[in-house]
């Protein structure tokens, strides 16, 4: 190998670790993050708490994240990258109107409710969540929610209703349904997910009546 083809490759596989060094490091102030959020709430968090959870320098979070808001909102849409990834799976097979929107809520209920530290995150942060959601990182699952009720619709599995509507009511439901569940000890994502199914597909009249004790 000659010398120039020998420093080639060298500032190569310099460069290759920096960048790898870059992702790792994003990624410990990520998990970092997301622990403390769940922990204590963005309220309560500061930069400084992050940091502490992982061995980077303290300047080292400003070469990622400008403050806990970028952070947060980079925390959150990680996870909505998971729940998009797992819809893929879902929605596109249903083969009824029933199967498409229980599968589509059953994934965020199950996503929120299963993870004991996914769990405290959304206990502990529903108003900073809420107010994410038109941030362009978060919009994703709105588009691919209208992709996949345009497809629905046009395989007949959903009939031709508005479809901005149908986004906006799911959403709604969906996240205000999964607040009220995440409050509840224990946590029961099952009856979530059936109650919201039954709204969506048959309004009040569909809804299981309430329990002497509830």
């Amino acid at each position: 190998m000659s010398n120039e083809a020998a420093m080639t490759r060298t500032v190569r596989e310099r460069s290759g670790r920096r960048e790898q060094n870059k992702a790792e490091n994003r990624a410990a102030l990520l998990k970092a993050a997301r622990s403390v959020f769940a922990e204590i709430g963005f309220g309560a968090a500061g930069v400084r708490d992050i940091v502490r959870r992982t061995d980077l320098a303290s300047g080292t979070f400003y070469n990622y994240f400008k403050d806990k808001d970028e952070i947060f909102e980079a925390v959150v849409a990680e996870m909505s990258v998971e729940i998009l990834r797992r819809h893929r799976e879902g929605r596109a097979k249903a083969r009824t109107a029933e199967e498409f929107l229980r599968n589509h809520i059953s994934v965020y209920m199950k996503f929120v409710a299963e993870d004991p530290e996914i769990l405290a995150f959304g206990r502990q942060n529903v108003t900073p969540i809420r107010m994410l959601m038109e941030k362009p990182n978060l919009r994703g699952m709105s588009r691919q929610l209208h992709d996949d009720i345009t497809a629905a619709i046009a395989h007949g599995i959903l009939p031709d209703v508005d479809i901005p509507y149908l986004v906006g009511a799911l959403a709604g439901v969906v996240f205000e349904i999964s607040v009220v569940m995440v409050a509840r000890d224990p946590v029961n994502p099952a009856e979530a997910i059936d109650f919201a199914t039954r709204l969506m597909m048959g309004g009040l009249d569909n809804l299981p009546r309430r329990r002497p004790d509830s």
